[in-house]
């Protein structure tokens, strides 16, 4: 019940701001990549890119629906050979702390979605990964936009994704799907 408040307050604190900005749409995408190299023969590296549509009801307001696609590899000869493919689908609420006026534009994101994980590979205790998991989320991030344009922006953005089977299990999860993206955001 205190969620379902919680949101009815944010929902109507949107709606009560200028809406000079109302019924605009906001398409986004974004990537991150980075490799480590252990040895000559000895790798981790991630690659994740995503996109997202968001609805503007004001100002400082946004319903967004997300998608991110992340593949998590590494090889460390005799200790690890894993590929982790992440599929991440969302429906956030955005907040924005200035107006679409300001050239800076920070926020939050809350939200909750679907993670689904395929994962190959083993350990070298001869343990598999676990081939599949398919889990409810609780999205939460912040970010920043910096306008170039008054239709077009830089967005960078640092998300994780909670998930669990109980409120410790989501809390303690936090830096367990943890992820930074930066893209370009396009209003119309």
């Amino acid at each position: 019940m205190k969620v379902v408040c919680f949101f009815v307050f944010i929902l109507s604190f949107g709606l009560l701001e200028n809406p000079v900005y109302a019924g605009n749409w906001e398409l986004s995408l974004g990537l991150s990549y980075n490799r480590t190299n252990y040895s000559a023969t000895n790798y981790s590296w991630m690659r994740r890119y995503g996109m997202s549509l968001g609805y503007n009801f004001s100002n400082q307001s946004e319903i967004e629906f997300s998608f991110q696609d992340v593949i998590d590899r590494t090889y460390i000869q005799g200790y690890e050979d894993t590929t982790l493919n992440d599929r991440i689908w969302g429906f956030n609420w955005n907040q924005y702390f200035l107006g679409r006026n300001a050239p800076v534009q920070p926020y939050t994101k809350l939200g909750a979605g679907q993670l689904n994980r395929n994962a190959t590979g083993s350990y070298a205790s001869g343990v598999s990964t676990t081939p599949q998991i398919d889990s409810l989320t609780i999205i939460v991030g912040v970010g920043m936009r910096i306008y170039l344009t008054k239709t077009f922006a830089i967005r960078g953005e640092v998300t994780s994704y909670l998930t669990g089977n109980t409120l410790s299990e989501y809390i303690n999860s936090h830096k367990d799907n943890l992820a930074a993206t930066i893209g370009i955001s396009l209003f119309f």
